[in-house]
């Protein structure tokens, strides 16, 4: 804006594989999504691929380096960051030049900049922390200042990120799930023996829609499935969970005698 006075901003963008796994930001702004600063410079990167540099891994710049070089870089580094640094260099020179020191067992060193196996899982960055904090705050609000509207543009959101296939609707769907079970309205509503409110109930009916969604994927896993059930059991184990009606209940309805019995069972 031209009234604000100009600031630069520090970004670093880690990726896998195509995907965004992690972002920081001088900047300091909290919330679910990317802050501006991390839009405009994937863009950057997307519009002006050319005019990124490319690095090899550090392990394999390190590698290309004769001993005076190493020595040199070390040096510079802590020199450049000595406060930060310092400690953690002095500790790990005294287990380098242990021979029975733990690190030197190893082979090797890790390297962060080498990226993960071809076999290792890669998810979109999701700051989960964030997510549950942002959570509790609209549900504090108790439906004041927008904060249903506030979670109905989560939900939203998790069902963009179902509709695209993107692994982090069930995993911040989860989330939000976990922040409406701390709720203490809903320890306050079973001990007074009264129903939740109706714009509350609308909030937790969309959550089940939601959870309908991610359980009756047909591109899901087995494991996954498997996984999600465990964990919706445990959720309607705790007393204040709430029953479709919006009463309190700590039974999930038996739909295995709805089902058909005997020969015709596996159909």
């Amino acid at each position: 804006m031209q009234s604000e006075p100009e600031t630069v901003c520090n970004v670093a963008i880690s990726f896998d594989r195509c995907k965004i796994t992690s972002v920081t930001c001088s900047c300091g702004n909290k919330d679910i999504f990317y802050c501006a600063h991390v839009v405009a410079l994937s863009l950057y990167r997307i519009r002006k691929p050319d005019q990124v540099k490319l690095h090899l891994p550090i392990s394999e710049t390190l590698f290309q380096m004769n001993r005076d070089q190493l020595q040199k870089f070390v040096q510079y580094l802590i020199t450049v960051h000595h406060t930060e640094v310092l400690p953690t260099a002095q500790k790990l020179a005294d287990e380098i030049l242990s021979q029975n020191s733990e690190i030197n067992q190893v082979h090797g060193a890790p390297d962060p900049t080498a990226g993960a196996s071809i076999d290792d899982e890669n998810c979109w960055h999701l700051d989960e922390e964030q997510v549950q904090e942002q959570v509790k705050l609209f549900l504090t609000q108790g439906g004041y200042h927008g904060s249903g509207k506030q979670l109905n543009l989560l939900f939203a959101k998790v069902r963009e990120m179902l509709k695209m296939r993107d692994s982090n609707g069930a995993r911040m769907l989860t989330l939000v799930t976990e922040q409406f079970m701390a709720d203490p309205r809903l320890s306050l509503w079973r001990q007074q023996g009264t129903t939740m409110t109706d714009k509350y109930r609308q909030l937790w009916d969309e959550l089940g829609a939601l959870w309908m969604c991610i359980v009756l994927n047909p591109h899901c896993k087995l494991e996954q499935k498997s996984s999600w059930l465990k964990q919706l059991k445990k959720w309607n184990s705790v007393d204040v969970c709430p029953w479709e009606d919006g009463n309190h209940g700590n039974e999930l309805p038996n739909l295995t005698n709805a089902l058909p019995q005997g020969a015709n069972a596996n159909q």
